[in-house]
This record gives structure tokens, sequence and C-alpha cells, in this order.
């Protein structure tokens, strides 16, 4: 902590020293097609738009978001976001579900490039860091057909800092929470001509484990429920503007991570040891993209990448007496999994007339190669392969600029599995400067990733096999929604909006226990397996709403929230005592108060999940009989409170607060079957409250 502070006020006297500088604005940096910055999106467009100009309904999240909410990585951002929900592993990170869908089927994204590397059901969020990203643009519901496998129940797409308007700039934070987290980042951009921007940036956090809950008062070290963790990261970009709107920018982005998880104390008395694991990911990215017109009406965006995601586990002995650590055999392992990426797009931009049109490759290849990773028509052992190569396109038509249509498709070759037509319409309407309604259909498609085929993830707390049967994932999904958003200054009701969605996936891959009968895997359903594989639902179905209201009363402002989300039961087709529906409801708030004095923000978060009940399939231990079981997760609120001030005309920005006000830690996981059988259980949700302070510094000059 004292380190931290006295970290807080060089940077502080650096800022005042640099506060003397003469700003010039001889060179602006005029990032291409420039329109009004708080409202462009650019996911899924081919060049930014505003977002009341685009046929997708896009939610969009801002540095001010950001830094308001106290955010370092992205599980932080997204845990107040309503229709999203947060899960925690202490092993395996934090993953999302969207709409009720899980996060197996939503595309996590940088400047549209996917992440790789999922090791459970989902990439690990808590990996993700935000220091660098300028906004965050989120997308609900199926997006196969310009993002392909993967984005079948949305897409999350953060969007990267790319220009600057002095010749140089230098950024740095620092975040200090109670329960132990440190982060501290910094950033420079240099333009040493007009056209050329250079930018670096390095960081990491830190993070000395935490267990709220009691534990072994003898060894308190070698008890967590939240691991141990350290992260660093570092990357660097060029960006060269080739015309009036052409651009070829180049990046290359490195992140590392150890999660440590002591063992239990083994045989206190005499000669004490434990078997110590430790976690580390290392990702490598190289991505190029280039934007620029082709001819007088045509607009090429193409998109390059590779990345690198390596996962290594050890084990070692541990002796606590002599304090020597020994690798235990078999117990060390490393999985690395690469990916290509080639995006080429042509649309038309300036063609007059109705109609517009864009079109574009889609080309991925994905490859695996590990001692856990087993394909049994691979010629090189532990080593596996896929490609899915793809042609898509879209076709727009505005009638008297109010109505948008625009019918969608993808046609692609899965080198695994046999892909389908993919189509997608979506209707935009404007009635009015104020209402805008847009409704869609679209089918999504998602082939099993090489993780849910042939991986194996098996340690002291996961047994976890790929499944080499799988069948793909198809799904359809129709949405409507309406935004309405005042256009003058009045106080009261400035903005409202209501969506309603439906899901239907086929396939639907989840984890189940197994049993072997004979070489095949077989799903069971009596709770008595630790086994887990990966296998085909026969269908999952939900359908839901989402309701938001803001308002502006004197010197507040708040938005509200509700969404209530149904679940399909398929248990309800065999069993009439299990209903056919359960309800899951959401709520969020958010109210923020602007004094006009001293130009502090404070702002209130609210974000409540009710009780989730779902059913599985059961064996009642008295009768033998196949039965219902009841599985409840208790509800639960979490409540943040941040004060934000700026200093020095906006170079600084203090921001503090207490994080998770009721203290939320564990919730409890019962599992009741409609006869004898019972049991119970709790998952981690949040460290307890918590307070925290971050300092932002940001310089420029000439």
């Amino acid at each position: 902590m004292q380190r931290f502070v006295s970290t807080l006020f060089g940077l502080f006297c650096l800022s005042i020293l640099a506060s003397g500088q003469v700003a010039h604005e001889g060179l602006l940096d005029t990032s291409m097609w420039m329109i009004d910055i708080d409202e462009v999106v650019v996911t899924a467009q081919v060049a930014p738009v505003s977002s009341r100009r685009a046929v997708h309904r896009v939610r969009r999240l801002d540095r001010l978001d950001i830094e308001s909410r106290g955010a370092v990585t992205l599980d932080q951002l997204l845990r107040q976001e309503l229709n999203v929900r947060i899960g925690q592993d202490p092993v395996l990170g934090s993953g999302l579900s969207m709409n009720g869908v899980s996060g197996q089927n939503v595309q996590i994204m940088i400047d549209g490039v996917p992440i790789i590397g999922r090791v459970g059901d989902d990439i690990d969020l808590g990996q993700v860091n935000l220091y660098q990203i300028e906004r965050v643009e989120i997308i609900e519901g199926p997006m196969s057909v310009q993002y392909g496998t993967n984005a079948l129940g949305g897409v999350v797409n953060l969007i990267t800092r790319k220009s600057q308007l002095k010749r140089f700039e230098a950024s740095a934070e620092g975040q200090y929470q109670g329960i132990g987290w440190t982060t501290a980042n910094a950033s420079l951009g240099f333009r040493p001509v007009e056209r050329l921007l250079l930018q670096v940036q390095g960081g990491g956090t830190a993070f000395g484990g935490l267990n709220p809950v009691e534990g072994d008062a003898a060894t308190p070290e070698r008890t967590y429920l939240w691991n141990p963790k350290n992260q660093h990261f570092g990357g660097a970009a060029a960006r060269v503007r080739i015309g009036k709107e052409g651009m070829v920018r180049y990046s290359i982005n490195a992140f590392h991570e150890e999660v440590r998880n002591p063992g239990i104390l083994r045989r206190p008395q005499f000669r004490p040891y434990a078997f110590d694991d430790a976690y580390r990911t290392s990702r490598l990215d190289h991505s190029v993209r280039q934007e620029g017109t082709l001819g007088n009406n045509l607009f090429l965006q193409t998109t390059a990448a590779w990345n690198d995601f390596r996962r290594i586990k050890n084990t070692n002995r541990l002796d606590l007496e002599s304090g020597e650590q020994t690798e235990v055999p078999g117990m060390q392992d490393t999985a690395r999994f690469t990916s290509l990426l080639l995006r080429p797009i042509v649309a038309s931009r300036y063609i007059t007339g109705p109609f517009q049109w864009q079109a574009g490759l889609d080309l991925r290849s994905e490859t695996g190669h590990g001692a856990r990773i087993r394909d049994p028509k691979s010629a090189r052992e532990r080593y596996s392969t896929q490609g899915d190569y793809a042609l898509f396109g879209s076709l727009s038509y505005a009638a008297a600029d109010k109505l948008l249509v625009q019918l969608g498709a993808r046609m692609a070759h899965n080198t695994r599995y046999r892909a389908p037509l993919t189509p997608s319409i979506h209707l935009k309407y404007d009635a009015g400067d104020a209402l805008t309604i847009r409704a869609s259909w679209a089918k999504g498609f998602r082939a099993p990733a090489l993780k849910e085929l042939f991986f194996y993830f098996v340690d002291a707390n996961h047994f976890i096999l790929g499944n080499d049967r799988l069948r793909a994932e198809t799904s359809a999904n129709a949405q409507l929604a309406l935004d309405w958003k005042s256009t003058g200054n009045s106080k009261g009701l400035t903005s409202a909006s209501a969506q309603f969605f439906y899901n239907d996936i086929t396939n639907k891959i989840a984890l189940f226990q197994f049993e072997m009968e004979g070489d095949e895997m077989v799903p069971v359903t009596n709770g008595g397996s630790l086994q887990y594989a990966y296998f085909n639902q026969a269908r999952f179905r939900n359908v839901g709403a989402t309701l938001r209201l803001g308002y502006t009363i004197g010197q507040f402002q708040a938005e509200l929230g509700y969404a209530p989300i149904l679940l399909y039961n398929p248990l309800s087709e065999s069993d009439r005592s299990v209903q056919q529906w359960s309800a899951m409801h959401e709520t969020s708030g958010v109210l923020t108060f602007l004094p006009d004095w001293q130009q502090l923000r404070l702002t209130l978060f609210l974000r409540h999940n009710d009780q989730l009940i779902s059913y599985y399939e059961t064996i009642d231990e008295l009768t033998r009989e196949l039965i219902a079981g009841e599985l409840r997760q208790d509800g639960f609120t979490i409540a943040d409170l941040t004060v934000a001030k700026p200093i020095n005309d906006g170079r600084i920005t203090i921001t503090g607060g207490v994080q998770n006000l009721l203290n939320v830690t564990n919730i409890a996981v019962a599992g009741q079957a409609t006869g004898t059988h019972a049991a119970g259980d709790s998952q981690p949700v949040a460290a307890g409250r918590t307070f925290f302070l971050r300092m932002n510094l940001n310089l420029g000059w000439n």
C-alpha cells in the first residue's frame, strides 16, 4: 500500500510539471470516419457509423463507464450489466452468459479478432485487461453471418485506442483494492511524422489471494477461495495513414498470468508436505488491419491475425520443513492452441441509390497440440486441427430514409462438420426523430471447438473430457427492439427501450456427468459420478425481455433496468411434476449525482439476480426410479458506490469507492429431488466488501 501511494504521488507531481506545456493543435489526428465519438460503433459494421443508424442494436460502454466502475478487467466491467451473468471458478477464472445463453456461444473479440484459449466453457474474462480499451460494444443474439462459429449467442467486441491529437501522449494508471489487488499500467504514443503513429504499453496486476471463509488456522496461507495470481502484459502498435481515409495498422500484444493453487497440508505431525499446483497462461497476438477506398465507390477492409495461447500446469511436491520442491511425475502438462485469421471485406460506400452491399471472406484455421489432446483421426500424435472457410455478404435497401432492410447469408466449409447456409434478416424503422424500431430473425451455427472434442482437463478439482462424437449446434433467434431517446435537453424521462428475444438451439453442447459402457462415454443422471464430459442436449430454448428507463431529475441521472427470462425445461415433456418454464429475473439501477461544486461525480450501481431454479434427471435413492431433481441457486445483490474527481483540467482523474457494499461472498446452491435425495453446496460470487482507489494520468504535448 505504501508503494502504491508513493506511485500515485509521483504521477501527481509529474502531471503538475507537464501542465505547463503549451498545447499546439498543429497535428490533429482526426481518425478515419470521424463522427460524434459518443455515438460511433464499429462492431458488425464495415465503417464506423452512428449507433442510431446501425441496423444492429449495439450496447456501448466507454472509458467513463470503465473508470467509474473501477474496472480493471472485463469481468469487473460486465458484472453490473443487465442480461450478462458472470460465473467464477478458482482455477479457470471468470466466464459469462448472455440472455441466458452460455459463454461458449458468445464471441469475445479485440478489434474484431476473436480471443482464443477456452479452457472451460469460456474465455477467462479476468485475463482481458481494459487499460488501452477505448470502448466495449455488445450485440445480443446470433451474429454467425458476420463472425461465424462461436457467435451464435452474441458478440462482445473491445475497441482499442488507435489515435491521438498531439505529437506525444503519455498515460498511466494505478489502482489498489482493499482485498490486496494492485494494478499499475503505462503507455506512450509518438508521431514522428504526421501520418505515422507509434504506441507502446505495458503493465500488470498482483493479487495475494483471499479466503473470506474461515479455513485451516494452522496453515492459513494454504487455504484460498480466491487463488493468488500475477499478471503482466505489454504491447506495441504502428499505424500509417494512407491517402485521405486509408490506414494500415500492425499490433503485437503479449500476456502472461500465473495462478497458484497451494495444496492441503499432508502428514502435519511428521515431515509435512503438500502438492502445489501452478497454472501459467501465455498469449501472443499479432494482427494487421487495413482500411481504405477501392476506386471511387468501394470501401475495402482487411484483417489478418495470428494468435498463440499456451497453458502450462505444474505440480510440485513441497517439503514444508526444508522448503525443497520436486516435480511430480505425470502431473506436468502443456497445451497450446494457435489460430490464423484472414478476413477481407469489400462494400459499397459512395454509390447513390437505395441499395448498399458488402461481401467478404472469413478464413480461419485453429490447431491444438499437447499431451492432453487426443484426436484419433489426426496423423500426428497429440495434435489436432480444424478449419472454417466462409463467404458471407449482405444487401441493404433503404426506403424513404425511414425503413432499412438488410438481408445476409453465410456459406461455410468446415473441415470437420457440414456447415449449413446461415441466413439473417434485419429491419430498422425510424418512427420519428426519437423512436427507432428494430426487428431481426437469424440462424446460427457453431461447430464444436477442439477443446470440446479432444482436450482432457484433469486435476485435483476438475475431471473434464472432450467428446469426439459431438454434433454441431444450430439455432434460430428472433428479436424485437424499441428505442426512444429524447431529442432535447428536457428533464424527466430522457430514454426508454424495450427488447424481446427468443432463442432456440438444437444440439446445444454442455457438460454432463458420465460413466463408461465399454469404450463409449454415456451421460448419467444419478449424480454419482464426479467425471464430466461434453454431450449434446436435445434442445435449449428461452424467451425473455429487457426493459430500460433513463431519467434526469435536477443534478441526478438515473438508469433503471429489468430483465425477465424464461428457460424451457425439457424434462417437463416426460414428467408432469416439472414446470415447463423456469423464470429468472434481473434488475439493475445506476444513480449518478453531479453536484455543481468540485466537478465531482458520485455513482451508485445496483444489480440483483433473482433465485434461479432448474431441473435435471436423477435417481431416487430408495426406489431407484428415475425422477426429476430440482436445482436452486439463491439470488444475490451486488452494490458499488464510486466517487470521481478530475484535477488539473482533466489531466488527472482520481476515483475511489466501495465495491460489493452488501459483502456478498458465496451463494447457496441446493439440489432437492422430488423424492428423498437431497444435496447442498455453495459457489463463490465475489471476494467480499472492499474499497478501491484509482488514479489516471493523461499527458500530451507537441
